[in-house]
């Protein structure tokens, strides 16, 4: 009987690694191919304790993050400068450059990874956008290919986002326009799905997308995510009164990037429409990609503090009585679950891609609906965290982890 033997292909710390650590610890990761990796030498130990890591610059602690503990005997093969070179590239881009960068890194990751062997692998394990001519070159020889496709499909993307620019002219600082690098980035990522043996998603609104767009259903699984990279408890909202009770307001939590996918609009309109009936504060964290005059014409209403050092984030949360995304467009968005782990009801769509049951961890609203919003936001603002459960959120977060855990098995292992 010939056992599973994974290669992995990851271009940057997607979802802390999570695919790695669980084959590693399956005992059938073959190898991880990533861009930059910081590694687990003496040096990288050492910036890496407590007492030195927190008192470096994000400039530092942004690459040292790019490691995981348990992956420290695996085979892990980096390409740094490649990396340094692509993540640059990126910051300097414009948002009408951004496709064909990621298309060339994508091309010369896979290209490197070909170079330098994909070792006793049977089954490659890629991301969208960075795989395409690492299937070409091994699905020929007959190994199974699995593509992660981590957000919906651009056709989908593309076409809100368009519709968001008429709704929302002159709020965008560099509007989205669809060029031809777009069209190209989005061909790249239908042949990766048509040359996939399996595809795995992170939520039903990714696999609904797909399905619109011709894949087979039959090759597609929905995986949500299945672990939280720090070590975040639950707390138990049985004991925390409502922000009525409490009496200084609802707090109100955004985090993200601060544009229109993102559905920015909808909750800056709740805020207006909320002024005046309860008492609330908002925070809006994220980086601003909406113009001045937009952020000047809501400063009343809430506060823009721009990116902040990941390490404040679970403060942010521990303050929030509700976490609000009214995302048009997600794969799994990662901050519901941060939410989620510390009690945090929230208010957000379908097409974010959470795991949000509605009525019991938060709501779920229409995309594109301030008033939804607003009627949740005063909801919570009465009820605060004590929702009528019939198993709390941490006991579902934890099912939801195992399961996803066990899903992912079957799905490597099932042919070998």
């Amino acid at each position: 009987m010939i056992s599973s033997k994974v290669l992995i292909a990851q271009l940057g710390a997607r979802k802390h690694y999570q695919e790695p650590l669980l084959f590693h610890r399956w005992g059938i990761l073959d190898r991880l191919y990533t861009d930059f990796y910081s590694g687990h030498g003496n040096v990288a130990k050492l910036l890496q304790h407590p007492k030195i890591y927190n008192r470096l610059p994000n400039l530092i602690k942004k690459p040292l993050d790019r490691y995981e503990p348990e992956l420290e005997n695996a085979t892990i093969i980096h390409f740094p400068k490649f990396g340094y070179q692509y993540v640059q590239a990126l910051k300097k881009a414009s948002s009408d450059q951004a496709s064909q960068i990621f298309i060339l890194g994508g091309q010369k990751f896979c290209q490197q990874i070909i170079k330098r062997g994909l070792g006793q692998a049977n089954i490659i394990y890629g991301f969208n956008s960075a795989c395409l001519e690492l299937f070409e070159y091994a699905k020929p020889k007959g190994i199974y290919c699995i593509l992660d496709q981590t957000i919906a499909d651009y056709s989908l993307v593309y076409q809100l986002l368009l519709e968001e620019e008429k709704r929302w002219p002159e709020w965008s600082l560099t509007p989205f326009r669809v060029n031809q690098a777009d069209l190209e980035l989005m061909e790249r990522e239908h042949r990766e799905q048509d040359l996939a043996a399996h595809i795995i998603c992170g939520s039903s609104f990714v696999k609904d997308s797909l399905i619109i767009g011709g894949v087979d259903t039959e090759k597609i699984s929905v995986v949500p995510l299945g672990r939280l990279k720090d070590n975040i408890t639950y707390s138990d909202p049985s004991i925390i009164q409502t922000p009525q009770e409490r009496g200084d307001g609802l707090r109100i939590l955004f985090v993200g990037s601060v544009n229109l996918r993102k559905g920015i609009p909808y909750l800056l309109e709740a805020l207006r429409q909320i002024k005046g009936q309860i008492p609330f504060t908002c925070k809006v964290v994220g980086s601003l990609e909406i113009k001045p005059e937009r952020i000047a014409e809501y400063s009343d209403l809430c506060d823009f503090t721009g990116r902040i050092p990941r390490s404040q984030i679970k403060n942010l949360y521990t303050w929030a009585d509700v976490l609000v995304l009214p995302s048009l467009g997600e794969g799994s968005a990662m901050v519901t679950y941060e939410a989620l782990s510390l009690g945090v009801p929230i208010i957000t769509t379908y097409n974010s891609g959470s795991i949000v049951r509605d009525g019991l961890d938060g709501f779920i609203v229409p995309i594109g609906n301030a008033k939804v919003i607003t009627e949740k936001l005063l909801k919570i603002y009465i009820i605060g965290k004590n929702f009528s459960q019939v198993d709390n959120t941490e006991n579902y977060l934890q099912r939801t982890f195992k399961e996803s855990e066990h899903k992912l098995w079957e799905i490597i292992t099932k042919h070998y």
